[in-house]
């Protein structure tokens, strides 16, 4: 193996002055260099870091919540119909568990709705609309979607249906003719945080309700598990308010009170009590996405609202086979896409686009991440149906996917999304044109620098400094996630000593580390590494790239590292 890291990503250590970590000598060097490089430099935003305090701003600085909940009063006190709608993702579905939850406690006659993924598609839909109108429905609350929904809101206007949205995705230039519009990011809207996801504007939303007067049985407690789960699953920066948010839904969580949440825990194999933000990630929340991915994401919001344990059980055990074959269904399309890029030169363009019938459009989401992961390249990755075909756009750092889409407004049926991930409807003949300007785009604006991956390393150690003391003062800095990732470590001029294949086709790697000095031997997991087990059947000197966590398989009082690269020591 050469120097070139076997990630092909370049290492860059984050720098930390000796006077700030002289100045705040109360943390171990290591704490106070990762404390640095997430930019909490001063004292207040250290302890307020720390803190965590529930302290939310007010809901009605959000612009557009006023109008919303007197809407909403007088809906609950006139006995009208409403229905909540949301997206088909855990973000969407969690927020319409908590505002349905909600309401009918506070006598509103409401009900859920979720488009499915396949027949309807992302975003509000006329022919959905048509449906609650004449199922009696009068106001139409959205989740996690509608900003974008132009021609659908004045369609809602026409059928009689007040129309109010809840949303965090990138508002357009023009905005839909809504009654009201709750969305931070919205011009005029004066809300100091602007980084809530879809459940967190929902909880707010059910905060300000309260506040009005409108009572209920409910606690904070009673939904700030769903507002964790929905807020770490949409990868919302767990900075300020979402930081504040997770960090008590985790509490609620753990408590499980919830009987879906149980069932969801035991479904996934986790410890009850010890669920953390990186449980959320890779395991609850990839089940509760799992029902939209492969058929109805309905499922999802009946195991969360589910009052028995009984049914609970029985619903995760069907999200549990769901996620297993979307974790088949995704393999397949990503070997399939990526023999696909290689056979038509595309890793060679600064954006790879590819559509073909062959990609659901349940996992094309998934399936771009894990090729821009490989390639290193902004990807869009689209079902091509006869007539319409759906996309998702997954992006690197520094290249915002959302701009890219929006210089092709014009040829969508509609579009939404983020900075790092956005998706799209549009007509199958105007692909080769979205292609064409995708290409012209990123050959434009995506500079040759952001093309090489990068792994960002908070600090260098020795292997001799690791200890499970160190890993209790790392997890002070819980929870883990977008915003505050999981301090990534370095240790030059590791002696591999043992390696073995782990996994049910050998897909990852074991590894047992010591140094020069004698420390060690440290035991390591290296996730997707599998394929270079051969490499190491002779001892080799490596520096090593990892996250710190416990080894559960030793009781929980020894470390154990999680390799993210490696590559061959000088």
């Amino acid at each position: 193996m050469s120097r070139l890291s076997a990630r092909n990503k370049r290492w860059l250590i984050n720098k930390t002055p000796r006077e700030f970590i002289a100045a705040f000598r109360q943390f171990p060097p290591l704490i106070a260099a990762v404390l640095y490089q997430r930019d909490l430099r001063s004292e207040g935003a250290i302890r307020e870091f720390f803190a965590s305090d529930y302290r939310l701003h007010d809901p009605f600085s959000l612009r557009g919540m006023e109008t919303a909940v007197q809407r909403i009063v007088a809906a609950i006190q006139n006995h009208e119909p409403m229905a909540v709608y949301g997206d088909y993702d855990t973000d969407g579905v969690t927020a319409v568990t908590l505002l349905v939850q909600v309401i009918r406690a506070m006598g509103g006659m409401i009900q859920p709705y979720v488009p499915h993924r396949i027949r309807e598609g992302y975003g509000l839909n006329i022919a959905a609309i048509d449906a609650l109108a004449r199922e009696g429905v009068r106001l139409l609350i959205t989740v996690d979607c509608g900003i974008s929904n132009v021609r659908e809101a004045e369609h809602a206007r026409a059928v009689g249906l007040d129309l109010i949205i809840t949303d965090h995705h990138a508002p357009p230039a023009r905005l839909p003719n809504a009654l009201a519009i709750i969305n931070p990011k919205q011009p005029g809207c004066l809300y100091p945080f602007k980084h809530l996801v879809g459940v967190g504007i929902a909880y707010q939303l059910a905060r300000a309700l309260a506040r009005r007067g409108l009572r209920s049985t409910l606690q904070k407690d009673d939904l700030l598990d769903v507002v964790a789960i929905g807020t770490v699953t949409d990868m919302g920066p767990l900075i300020g308010e979402n930081r504040v948010l997770v960090t008590h839904g985790l509490k609620a969580l753990n408590a499980a009170q919830r009987p879906g949440v149980r069932a969801l825990i035991e479904a996934a194999g986790l410890t009850p009590g010890r669920v953390t933000s990186t449980d959320i990630s890779f395991g609850l929340g990839p089940r509760l996405n799992a029902s939209g991915r492969i058929d109805n994401a309905r499922l999802s919001y009946e195991l969360l609202l589910a009052e028995e344990l009984e049914t609970a059980q029985r619903l995760a055990h069907e999200l549990n086979m769901q996620n297993r074959q979307r974790q088949e269904l995704s393999k397949s399309v990503q070997a399939q896409a990526s023999e696909q890029i290689r056979a038509l030169g595309k890793d060679r363009q600064r954006i790879i686009v590819l559509d073909d019938v062959g990609y659901p459009a349940g996992v094309v989401g998934l399936v771009a991440a894990r090729l821009v992961e490989e390639y290193g390249r902004p990807t869009v990755l689209i079902e091509r149906g006869e007539t319409w075909s759906r996309g998702s756009a997954r992006s690197i750092p520094g290249f915002s996917i959302i701009e890219a889409l929006t210089a092709c407004a014009d040829l969508f049926e509609r579009f939404g999304g983020h900075t790092e991930a956005a998706g799209f409807t549009i007509a199958t003949d105007r692909l080769p044109e979205l292609e064409e300007r995708l290409v012209q785009y990123a050959e434009e604006c995506l500079p040759d620098d952001l093309l090489t991956p990068s792994l960002w390393l908070d600090a260098e150690i020795s292997l001799g400094e690791l200890s499970y003391e160190l890993l209790k003062e790392l997890m002070h800095l819980e929870p883990f996630g977008q915003g505050n990732p999981q301090p990534v470590l370095m240790s030059s001029r590791v002696q591999v000593i043992g390696a073995w294949p782990r996994g049910s086709e050998g897909q990852h790697l074991k590894l047992r580390l010591a140094d020069a000095s004698g420390a060690g031997p440290v035991d390591a997991i290296a996730f997707r590494f599998g394929h270079l087990a051969r490499y190491f059947e002779q001892p080799r000197w490596i520096d090593v790239a990892y996250t710190l966590q416990a080894d559960e398989w030793n009781g929980g009082n020894a470390v154990q590292l999680n390799v993210k690269d490696f590559r061959s020591a000088r």
